[in-house]
């Protein structure tokens, strides 16, 4: 048996399609639900591959200021947020991570800058009512090239620095450090 490349099963753009289509993953097992297993399997990979990409220190100092602290679960889910704001928000934020400041900006009283894990195991479900439980474990071994490994992460910044934070993020930090609304 051969195994599949997943990347080679769903373009970045018709990842960001359904991204888009998702209404910021609220309606993504509807959308993604309509795609064959491959394609499934697909999207698997190109959103492994952006969280992979996303795990980074000045990300992680945005959502340290922004939150107020910052543990790997919160920066994971700051994260998931992150790439279900869209392709635009989320190469903007890989640029220039100040950019998220108009993001914040705009964002409801009731909303905030994470996503729950929950929202990641969507592709699993459709799988799992498809196949049976736990068939998505099952069939991921097909796949040759589902995760990437994390990049080893050398802070810049410390938390008991405010100035080595505001370095990394100086709008961020002159507009978000202290805030009261997430």
């Amino acid at each position: 048996m051969s195994l599949k490349q997943a990347k080679t099963l769903m373009t970045q753009d018709e990842f960001w399609n359904i991204i888009a289509k998702s209404n910021k993953g609220e309606n993504l097992h509807e959308v993604l639900s309509k795609f064959s297993d491959d394609k499934i399997f697909g999207y698997c990979y190109w959103w492994d591959y952006f969280y992979t990409i996303s795990y980074k220190q000045d990300l992680w100092a945005v959502a340290y200021v922004v939150m107020g602290d910052c543990d790997d679960d919160n920066f994971d889910d700051f994260r998931y947020w992150l790439i279900f704001q869209g392709r635009e928000v989320f190469e903007s934020a890989m640029k220039d991570v100040d950019s998220l400041c108009e993001v914040f900006e705009k964002m409801g009283d009731n909303d905030y800058p994470a996503r729950s894990e929950e929202m990641t195991d969507t592709p699993q479900e459709i799988i799992d009512e498809r196949h049976g439980d736990d068939a998505f474990y099952e069939m991921e071994e097909l796949y040759s090239d589902l995760y990437l490994d994390y990049p080893k992460i050398n802070f810049d910044w410390n938390k008991d620095d405010e100035n080595s934070i505001r370095q990394i993020c100086p709008k961020t930090f002159d507009k978000w450090w202290g805030n009261d609304r997430f």
